[in-house]
């Protein structure tokens, strides 16, 4: 059997996998399936060793906790994204149901508004924090309708099942690479553009404080922004309590730095933008993705760079590490 082959029946395992896995738990209450969840990433982190030691360094050094604190925050991590995992498996079938607003809270749907009344869009930067998957269906509850930038998932038979249902409720995701022409043709309709920066930007990167470090992040958000007079908003969404319980909210738009020059602006709003997630993930540290190799790009020297490239030659908006 040819190597290609053997990938696309992979591929397709995959895919029926995932999709056995759902109907297995759409018989149970959202509360069941949460339960579960929260066993499975128990054992995952049991048995996860390469990004579980990666974790409990990372919230050691940015946290300043010992290594049995550290050990018990990453656990909770696990227990969370299982449950992430198994509420976003029967998310389809629970907002056949009932509405988002049914078990959730939405804050800050006043700012998005008015921020679309300019008539120049908006753009809210998030972060990889309690059910992101969920969050992105809260924002566009909020602003009408979102465009996502993320990357694409591997296997496009699990890309393509989720971009149906993400459409159902208003939520377009496209991939980083190329997604530059999609971002500017949404703001200049007047809508919504959210973008996750939060991970490690391999290429084209502003070096920024995040928990004491400098940390390669993504500049688009900061550049697009000044470039076209965009407000900006963070925005994010974390798990009340161990249900199926979430709040959703957005702070009122940034006071954008301009001091006329482009490049040192990017930096400066990029690093306020940062700054902002960094306040609320401290609230909330059981819940963000501490898995990731967040620092793993360093600046020459460990000096801030002074020039910011907003998009790589490809109009990617983003190129982080898994």
């Amino acid at each position: 059997m040819s190597h290609r082959k053997r990938n696309r029946l992979r591929l397709i395992g995959e895919y029926a996998a995932m999709r056995l896995v759902e109907l297995l738990l759409w018989p149970l209450p959202v509360s069941a399936g949460i339960w579960l969840g929260r066993r499975l990433g128990s054992l995952a982190w049991l048995v996860d060793r390469r990004h579980r030691v990666v974790a409990e360094a990372n919230v050691q050094r940015a946290l300043g906790l010992d290594p049995g604190k550290a050990r018990a925050l990453v656990h909770r991590l696990y227990r969370n994204m299982g449950a992430n995992t198994t509420e976003d498996l029967m998310l389809a079938r629970t907002l056949r149901r009932k509405p988002l607003t049914d078990f959730s809270e939405m804050e800050g749907s006043e700012h998005i508004q008015a921020a679309l009344a300019r008539g120049r869009g908006a753009i809210v930067i998030t972060a990889h924090l309690g059910n992101w998957e969920l969050g992105g269906f809260g924002i566009a509850h909020m602003a009408g309708s979102v465009l996502v930038v993320a990357r694409q998932l591997s296997n496009p038979h699990v890309e393509a099942y989720l971009q149906r249902w993400r459409r159902q409720a208003g939520l377009a995701v496209v991939d980083r690479r190329g997604a530059l022409r999609h971002v500017v043709r949404r703001l200049r309709d007047g809508g919504c553009v959210a973008m996750l920066i939060d991970q490690n930007q391999r290429r084209g990167g502003v070096f920024v404080p995040f928990f004491g470090r400098l940390a390669s992040t993504v500049p688009s958000a900061a550049s697009i922004a000044l470039k076209y007079d965009v407000p900006v908003l963070a925005g994010y969404t974390y798990r009340v309590g161990a249900g199926a319980f979430h709040c959703f909210h957005l702070d009122p738009p940034f006071e954008l730095i301009r001091t006329g020059d482009h490049d040192a602006d990017v930096v400066a709003n990029t690093a306020q933008f940062t700054r902002r997630l960094e306040e609320v993930i401290r609230r909330h540290p059981d819940q963000w993705l501490w898995l990731h190799s967040r620092w793993k790009r360093r600046p020459p020297g460990e000096q801030i760079p002074d020039a910011a490239a907003p998009a790589a030659p490809d109009g990617s908006m983003e190129s982080s590490d898994p």
